[in-house]
């Protein structure tokens, strides 16, 4: 049991820098890690923050548009559609159910 214990003594105290040096590299390349996730993490935040605030200031532009479209729209009459020279249109071709109805009866089916 002593030459076991002095043999495992042996060994640590010859490699204590080397491992020394591997627990220090370990704690300094898990601390970059860190610092690399948080600041990842910070900015998806920061980032989140401002996509929010755009869509609140888009939905209240679509809510003002869209109560100013309601104002305008209740002033719209036939009378005022004829002072910007918007008029009944003519339909001067369409398509019927009976002009269809030929097209059948040619060999061409539908």
């Amino acid at each position: 049991m002593t030459k076991a214990l002095a043999q495992t003594y042996t060994i640590a105290h010859t490699y204590r820098r080397s491992i020394t040096t591997a627990l220090l590299m370990g704690c300094i390349v898990s601390a970059l890690f860190y610092a690399a996730n948080l600041y990842r993490v910070i900015s998806h935040t920061v980032a989140l923050q401002h996509i929010t605030q755009e869509a609140k200031e888009l939905n209240a532009s679509v809510q003002a548009l869209d109560a100013q479209y309601l104002g305008i729209s209740k002033n719209i009459t036939p009378d005022t559609l004829d002072v910007y020279g918007y008029g009944q249109a003519e339909v001067s071709a369409f398509i019927s159910r009976a002009s269809l109805g030929r097209v059948a009866l040619a060999g061409h089916e539908l």
